[in-house]
Formats: C-alpha cells, sequence, structure tokens
C-alpha cells in the first residue's frame, strides 16, 4: 500500500518547479528584452510552424547531391531564409546521389502588407521569384540535367519501372535516362492572415475541450472530481508547452493533433482512478478520504502502469523508425504520456482530496454524527460538542446557526 497522497506536497513542488521553468521558455520571450541573453535560462517563445505564423514549405531534391551548408547558403541568398531541413532517403531508395531537403520560408508582416496592398499578388506568387533564383543558382554549379547510366541505371529501374519524378522522357534511351537535375517534390503555401485564424481556431479548440470535460465530468460523477482532472489537464498541457519551447520543436498542426491526444489519454486514466474512488466511498464508510484515494490508486496501479507501459512502447517505436516528419509528433507523446499519468496520480487525486477537507469537513462531520449515534448535540456559543461514549477525548466543531437548526431538526425527527 503505498501512501500517495502524502507525497503531494513534494509532487506539487516539483510541478510548479517544471511549470515555471516551461512558462519562462513559453511566455518569457514576450515579456523580456529582445535583446537579452542570460544563457541556458534564455527564453525562446514557441517556434511556430507554417500552419500557424504563414509562410512558404517545400521539398527539394537534387539529383547530382550537395550538402545542407551549401543548400542554406543558396537560400540565405536567394531570400528564402536559413531554414532547412535534410530528408533522409535510405541507400535502397536514393536514384543517384540524390539530397532532399525541406525549406521554411516565413513571410514578415512587412511582406504581408505588400501582398496585401497588391490585389494580384498572392504568397504563392510573391515567393515564385525567389524559388526561381534559388533553383538558378544550383543549377548554375552542378547543372540542369542529370543522366543516369550503368548501374545508377539499373538501380532506378529497379526501384521505379516507369517514369522517375522530374525525368525527360523524350530523352529517354536504353543506355541512359535524363532527369531534371533540380526537383520540386512538393509545396505549401499559407498565407499569414490565413494562419492567424489556425492559430485562434486551435486555441479554442484546446479550451473547448478542457469545458467538455468539464461538464461531463461534473454529470458523470461529482464537481469535485472535475476540478480535479481539469487541474491535471491544464498541469499537462502547460508542461508539454514549455517542453515543446525548451527544446524549440517546431509547433504546428500534428503538434495540437498530440496534445489533443494527450488530454483524452490523461482524461481516461484519471476517470479510471475516479471511477474505483467513488466506488471505495461507499464501501469504506469508517475510512477517511486519504484513506480511500490511496487504496484506489493502488488498486488501479497495475493497470496505469500496464496501459502507460504498452503505449510508451507503440510510441517509441514512432519515433525511432517514423521519420523525421512525425518525430516531433512522436516525442511530444513520449512527454505526455509521462505527464497524464504522473498528473493522475499526484495531481487530480490530491485536488479531490484536497476540496474534501476545505469544502467537505463539516458536512461528512455531521454525516457521521447521524450515523453513530453515540453523539450528543449540544448547541453552546455556536459550537457542537462532540462526546464519545467509549471515553475519548471530546472533539469540538464548529457549525454555523443554520446548520445547527439543522441538526437539531434531524435529532428531533429521529
Amino acid at each position: 500500500m503505498i501512501k500517495f497522497i502524502k507525497f503531494r506536497v513534494p509532487a506539487l513542488i516539483f510541478s510548479l518547479v517544471i511549470l515555471i521553468f516551461g512558462l519562462w521558455y513559453f511566455l518569457g520571450s514576450y515579456i523580456m528584452p529582445k535583446n537579452l541573453d542570460i544563457g541556458f535560462f534564455n527564453p525562446r517563445g514557441l517556434n511556430l510552424g507554417i500552419d500557424f505564423q504563414g509562410g512558404l514549405v517545400h521539398q527539394v531534391t537534387i539529383y547530382s547531391g550537395i550538402s545542407s551548408d551549401e543548400i542554406r547558403e543558396f537560400a540565405n541568398k536567394s531570400g528564402l531564409g536559413s531554414e532547412v531541413q535534410q530528408v533522409v532517403i535510405s541507400d535502397k531508395k536514393r536514384i543517384g546521389k540524390a539530397d532532399s531537403y525541406l525549406i521554411k520560408t516565413i513571410i514578415t508582416k512587412e511582406e504581408q502588407e505588400i501582398i496585401n496592398n497588391n490585389p494580384d499578388l498572392t504568397p504563392a506568387k510573391f515567393l515564385n521569384n525567389r524559388v526561381k533564383e534559388f533553383y538558378g543558382m544550383i543549377k548554375a554549379k552542378y547543372g540542369e540535367t542529370y543522366i543516369l547510366k550503368g548501374e545508377e541505371l539499373k538501380k532506378a529501374n529497379l526501384i521505379y519501372e516507369d517514369k522517375i519524378t522530374g525525368e525527360k522522357i523524350d530523352l529517354r534511351t536504353d543506355e541512359q535516362k535524363v532527369l531534371e537535375n533540380v526537383v520540386k517534390e512538393s509545396e505549401n503555401v499559407i498565407s499569414p492572415v490565413y494562419s492567424k485564424s489556425l492559430r485562434l481556431q486551435a486555441t479554442l479548440l484546446m479550451l473547448f475541450v478542457l469545458v467538455v470535460f468539464l461538464i461531463y465530468i461534473t454529470f458523470r460523477f461529482k464537481f469535485k472530481y472535475a476540478v480535479g482532472a481539469v487541474f491535471a489537464l491544464i498541469h499537462d498541457v502547460l508542461i508539454i508547452m514549455g517542453f515543446i519551447t525548451f527544446i524549440y520543436l517546431e509547433f504546428d498542426y500534428t503538434i495540437v493533433a498530440a496534445i489533443l491526444f494527450i488530454i483524452g489519454y490523461s482524461i481516461n486514466d484519471t476517470i479510471v482512478i475516479f471511477d474505483r474512488v467513488r466506488e471505495n466511498y461507499s464501501i469504506m464508510i469508517d475510512y477517511s478520504s486519504k484513506e480511500v484515494i490511496n487504496t484506489s490508486i493502488n488498486q488501479s496501479l497495475s493497470r496505469t502502469i500496464i496501459t502507460s507501459f504498452t503505449t510508451l512502447l507503440a510510441v517509441m517505436a514512432l519515433y525511432i523508425w517514423g521519420g523525421p516528419k512525425i518525430n516531433g509528433f512522436a516525442l511530444t507523446l513520449i512527454v505526455g504520456i509521462f505527464c497524464g499519468t504522473y498528473s493522475s496520480i499526484f495531481i487530480a487525486a490530491p485536488v479531490v482530496d484536497s476540496w474534501d477537507g476545505i469544502f467537505m469537513n463539516k458536512k461528512a462531520k455531521l454525516k457521521e454524527l447521524k450515523k453513530e449515534g453515540k453523539k450528543i448535540v449540544k448547541e453552546q456559543a455556536g459550537e457542537v460538542e462532540e462526546k464519545n461514549v467509549i471515553g475519548k477525548t471530546p472533539e469540538k466543531i464548529s457549525f454555523s446557526k443554520k446548520q445547527l437548526k439543522k441538526i437539531s431538526s434531524m435529532k428531533k425527527k429521529k
């Protein structure tokens, strides 16, 4: 029997320390000077993705091969920025010496004003000239075409039976295939105006989920359980946001999906514990709230550990083998699973116990007086004196006049 409620103060201190650090990294950049430099503790702010910031993300493949430093230099010179991420191509699927990169370009407020002032100009058209200049720089150095011959041609024929991306069909022969050296694999352009509405929608979505859970658990259980569950969910969301900011993970719709998944996972774990707590309250009528909650957590502990462990195995597999596009999603889930399991035990359950201690103490004492039938209620200066027939030391409990009248009327009816 592990007395989890006993550790609520150390757990609260631990959570507060983590939350303070997370909020500092998350919100510090909005309230502190931009030139502030305090090393490790320097606030970063959210690394908003294109979905929430507006701009362009496109993937480009160079069959002749190119280093990440060089392509970053070309992107900078053409005005596309320096945010370049290499896409890993396995040796089995590599055509020629191909390297592939994701290039992220943010549209600034000044550039958006230029677009807004020109009705014929769109974000895609605005960035199109920069993309052409970028491709031109690569072609000027590495050539406009790449020719597959010999072993490279055999390997390409095994991988792609038909047309290869960027291939010039009219130049195909049995001995060679001619490819465009620089090929655009994909492109995604989002207006800053639209991305602003997406940010608002994502925020409202998470708030809506919290309110729905608050209402649901209030009807399903009681309001005190709903308060504990929502406290735990807010705790989880804030810690995840702090973690994302700390490692400067790109915040996009996949991260929003991960946070919503963790909210659902955490509330499920919390409801399992609360259901056992409610059941034990009707069985362990002679035990205190702390003992009931400790017993309930211990009874559901094996289920919690097994469920969290098996879910964690699946998510870790996603992180290891899912590739760079899904790594951020999987990493957020890993942190969230630990967070959700911890908060169900050390945040949600202690909140329920504290609620009982603050708001339900007098009602619990009143119920005990009615049930045992060994107490004598005595009205004297707004106090009730509890006398135990076995000879224990009397305990004085303060009640209001309204409560005293209620107790007296119940005694008369009895």
